[in-house]
């Protein structure tokens, strides 16, 4: 099946938060622009907390990078968001990086995980471990309430 058939209704868009030309970890639109303010992203569902590691721990995933990629959804429109321990850049413990996709539904979380991919190949390129999306992407993850 082709991307452009099961993008829903509204644009297409990949957000990476973690390390992008340099140390610190902020949110990134594809044109490598910093995201101050989440505010002025419509619909944008998570918190700076969520994304500096809040998703991992809420999930209770291990502290280690290894390159499994785990995911969940939420917000009105959808986003995906695909996270994950990554020490490529900054090698400190609790160092994360992630993918927020919008434009995809749960359904095709395979498809949003490799067009967040194609939008970031130099966050794929430097890492240690092959990046893999865990669990079923065609069921939709749930978190524990923060």
């Amino acid at each position: 099946m082709s991307v452009s058939r099961i993008v829903v209704a509204g644009t297409k868009r990949a957000l990476y938060f973690g390390c992008l030309g340099g140390t610190g970890h902020y949110l990134h639109d594809a044109d490598e622009r910093k995201i101050w303010d989440m505010a002025r992203v419509p619909g944008f569902p998570w918190t700076l907390g969520h994304l500096d590691t809040g998703l991992l721990t809420n999930g209770r995933r291990p502290d280690v990078y290894d390159g499994k990629v785990f995911w969940t959804c939420g917000g009105t429109p959808l986003w995906l968001a695909f996270f994950w321990w990554d020490r490529s850049v900054d090698h400190r413990g609790a160092s994360n990086s992630g993918f927020y996709v919008q434009g995809f539904d749960h359904e095709h979380a395979q498809d949003a995980f490799e067009y967040a991919c194609a939008a970031f190949p130099q966050v794929v390129a430097r890492q240690r471990h092959p990046l893999a999306l865990q669990g079923n992407p065609s069921a939709p993850a749930r978190l524990r309430a923060l």
